[in-house]
């Protein structure tokens, strides 16, 4: 076992932050995001200092969150290490908006939510994103017996220390269910 003052290896999930930015649509990989409460649903995304995203966050007090699938890989990559004070990422994704009419989300990403924006809290080397999810939007075919299917999600993984990509491998158990059965014995 080793210890020490390091980052934790965490694999993570991956999204993509939608904003307007000067009226176009742009977007930056997170991997660091989760919900904050579910009533009303409330969701966290950190990003760093200058994402150009956060420019259009701050302009149009909306943001879009889009969980890409481990196919999108490529795309989500590039719009993690690309600026957009440098380039114009608009076209990297399909775009959609939903009922608050300007918060970009990428049309092909299998999970997507609309968000108001609510707080930003400032760290030292990162901004907190709070915003409460107005409207989430799935692909039909993500679900199965009316409940997502993690499988058809395919939801993209980051492993932090390792700096890979990666998909969710097989069901392990039941939420809620499987710790019933613990005896208190290994």
């Amino acid at each position: 076992m080793t210890h020490g003052k390091v980052m934790p290896p965490v694999a993570l999930p991956v999204c993509l932050l939608g904003a307007n930015v000067l009226g176009k649509p742009n977007y930056c990989t997170i991997a660091w995001f989760t919900m904050i409460d579910d009533e009303p649903p409330t969701i966290g995304l950190f990003t760093g200092k200058d994402r150009r995203t956060v420019d259009g966050i701050r302009e149009n007090g909306t943001f879009g969150v889009s969980v890409p699938s481990a196919e999108q890989v490529v795309a989500v990559d590039y719009v993690g290490i690309t600026s957009g004070r440098e380039a114009d990422k608009s076209e990297v994704f399909p775009t959609f908006y939903g009922k608050l009419g300007n918060a970009p989300m990428a049309r092909d990403c299998p999970l997507t939510m609309e968000c108001e924006l609510k707080q930003i809290l400032e760290f030292g080397g990162t901004d907190l994103m709070v915003g409460e999810i107005a409207e989430v939007y799935t692909d039909e075919g993500a679900y199965r017996d009316g409940r997502p299917d993690a499988a058809e999600l395919d939801p993209l993984l980051y492993l932090s220390t390792a700096a890979t990509y990666h998909r969710l491998g097989e069901k392990v158990a039941d939420a809620f269910k499987v710790g019933r059965s613990y005896s208190g014995k290994k």
